[in-house]
């Protein structure tokens, strides 16, 4: 059984957002950079009008994952020298620049952006799925 990926759109009739959630590394970087946009205790969880269309445009850009797109823009990447390496605050260590990961069955899977999960709980582990974010069971 072959399922389609999920693929979200929102605007606000001047630009489209548009959310592949499989891609999503869980960064947080849309979380915490215009919150009053993207709430994950709303829904939808991406409020368009909440912020101009710059900004919203500003933020997709920097999302690491790629996960969020503006519709029918492709934003030239930037010419990185060296790899950089990101902690995220009660969240995963993110890659960027590229990492060659060796998994258990000793394949190697190069990235250009890579998201490790530091909680322990995820179930795409070592990857971060976001499980970080939600409460922990009891």
């Amino acid at each position: 059984m072959s399922t389609e990926p999920i693929v979200k759109e929102y605007s606000n009739g001047e630009i489209t957002v548009v959310w592949k959630p499989q891609a999503c590394i869980h960064s947080g970087i849309c979380l915490r950079g215009l919150p009053e946009v993207f709430d994950l205790k709303k829904r939808p969880w991406v409020t368009m009008d909440a912020a101009s269309s710059e900004a919203i445009v500003g933020l997709v850009r920097d999302c690491l994952s790629k996960a969020l797109s503006i519709k029918g823009v492709k934003f030239k990447e930037e010419d990185r020298s060296e790899t950089q390496v990101n902690l995220i605050h009660g969240g995963p260590l993110i890659i960027r620049g590229g990492a060659t990961v060796t998994n258990r069955n000793k394949e190697e899977v190069f990235h250009e952006t890579v998201s490790f999960c530091r909680c322990g709980r995820s179930n795409k582990f070592p990857y971060c799925d976001g499980t970080h974010a939600q409460p922990k069971a009891k």
